[in-house]
């Protein structure tokens, strides 16, 4: 595919605005809510350099997602969003992303829980999606950048 029509490039350029903006964003990578999935608290992380794979990463830029998908999963446990999450990279992408999604109630209710069920329930957000779910989306994001922010804040 390469960088013409790539949703990872764009969003590191700014060309594509997840909802509810940005959460963390650095020289190297950025945490947004998934712009095609209306999940709240669904989150992508976004490598700036356009590379496929997890080996390709600069050891800088997999000690800072370690950093961020931690603090991704704290923030989405204490707003109480999910009680566990399931990270995923595959390499079938273009451009390197890691999702960091969580486990609703809904979910295994009506998927049953593992890694299989993410397609369907993916779809399933998506084909159903209406605009107060992606208002929820945008505003979860903006929930989560608070806390990132205040716990920034604390670290000074």
């Amino acid at each position: 595919m390469g960088t013409k029509n790539c949703i990872g490039c764009a969003i590191a350029k700014g060309d594509l605005i997840p909802p509810g903006g940005a959460i963390y964003e650095s020289g190297n990578m950025i945490l947004a809510a998934d712009p095609e999935i209306p999940i709240p608290g669904f989150l992508i992380i976004t490598l700036k350099r356009h590379v496929s794979s997890f080996a390709q990463l600069y050891r800088e830029e997999w000690t800072e997602m370690g950093d961020v998908i931690a603090r991704a999963e704290n923030a989405l446990k204490e707003l109480n969003l999910t009680k566990e999450i399931t990270l995923v990279q595959e390499e079938r992408s273009s451009h390197f992303h890691v999702w960091i999604f969580p486990h609703k109630d809904w979910m295994e209710e009506k998927f049953g829980k593992g890694v299989s069920s993410i397609r369907d329930i993916s779809r399933y957000a998506m084909e159903n999606a209406t605009e107060r779910d992606w208002e929820e989306v945008a505003r979860t994001a903006e929930d989560i950048r608070e806390l990132f922010e205040l716990e920034s804040k604390r670290a000074v």
